[in-house]
């Protein structure tokens, strides 16, 4: 985004522009994350030390910043009205999808149990997995941003589609480990326990999954040209459909990979069972490592 036009004043002016809203908005985001989730964030950190409020507010902060970069990546707008303008309403836009995304995640991806609630109550592992959820989703509709790169309302009618598609993705990755977790575990508990009683081990690895497919998925937008004049909401469902077949692809690499590198390692026992986060960060740095290989080979 900065090139050569970075030398005029009106470059500079825009650059400026963008970086204040951008600001403005990541302030925004700990007043906004205490209203939704009804708690005084303040209270919540540093009086009752609750951990996983600060654990899930990084995950939303991360996650609007994650996708406000793909609204200032490319060209400037050509005015500063237009630029202000568009600017605002996507930071809106990441707001509201932060916030439907929490609510997807609480009530449709992990339904035995209140993810609000536990979080409030200072339950670290789900906080990891509502953060790694919500930054999963900001790094795909980070790319449905640059991809559908264009006018305003073509723009935003591909990341509505592009997030419906996120949204169904991360939904059946959940439903997928959960019965992964439940195939390697017959006899004892089920995902959704083990998190709830607390299991940083599996949390973290669960988060490592959702993120390696949201890379993979990025995959999608060089494999799914976006045409400016094509119509915006085919376009986004053709970008869903190869978001699909990727997290698919990342997921068959993902089984293979650990099996390879996890070599003689059980690693029901140890991460399921035994909570070992060595273990399980390894796995992460699997699926992570997939998913970026996946984005600069297709990308």
């Amino acid at each position: 985004m900065i090139g050569a036009d970075l030398m005029t004043g009106q470059a500079l002016g825009m650059l400026i522009l963008d970086f204040v809203i951008v600001f403005a908005v990541l302030l925004c985001a700990r007043v906004l994350y205490g209203l939704v989730a009804g708690i005084d964030v303040t209270e919540e950190m540093a009086g009752k030390n609750n951990h996983a409020v600060g654990i899930s507010l990084a995950g939303a902060t991360a996650g609007i910043g994650i996708m406000l970069s793909g609204v200032v990546t490319g060209t400037f707008s050509s005015t500063l009205g237009a630029e202000a303008l568009s600017m605002v309403v996507y930071a809106a836009v990441g707001l509201v999808l932060m916030w439907l995304t929490r609510l997807i995640f609480d009530k449709v991806s992990l339904p035995s149990f209140s993810v609000k609630d536990e979080i409030a109550r200072g339950n670290n592992a789900v906080a990891i997995v509502d953060a790694g959820n919500m930054v999963a989703t900001a790094v795909m509709v980070r790319a449905v941003m640059n991809w559908s790169e264009g006018a305003l309302s073509s723009g935003l009618m591909a990341v509505a589609v592009g997030y419906v598609a996120t949204q169904i993705i991360l939904t059946l990755t959940t439903v997928y480990r959960i019965k992964l977790f439940r195939m390697r575990n017959r006899e004892g508990a089920g995902f959704q326990d083990v998190v709830r009683a607390g299991n940083m081990a599996v949390a973290m690895r669960f988060v490592g999954f959702q993120v390696g497919v949201a890379l993979a998925v990025t995959a999608a937008s060089g494999v799914a040209v976006f045409q400016a004049g094509g119509d915006p909401i085919v376009q986004g469902l053709t970008w869903g459909g190869v978001s699909i077949v990727m997290a698919v692809i990342l997921a068959m690499l993902a089984l293979i990979a650990e099996r390879s590198v996890l070599a003689r390692i059980n690693v029901a026992e140890e991460v399921d069972r035994q909570q070992n986060i060595g273990v399980a960060l390894m796995e992460v740095g699997v699926y992570v490592a997939i998913g970026l290989i996946l984005t600069n080979l297709l990308a």
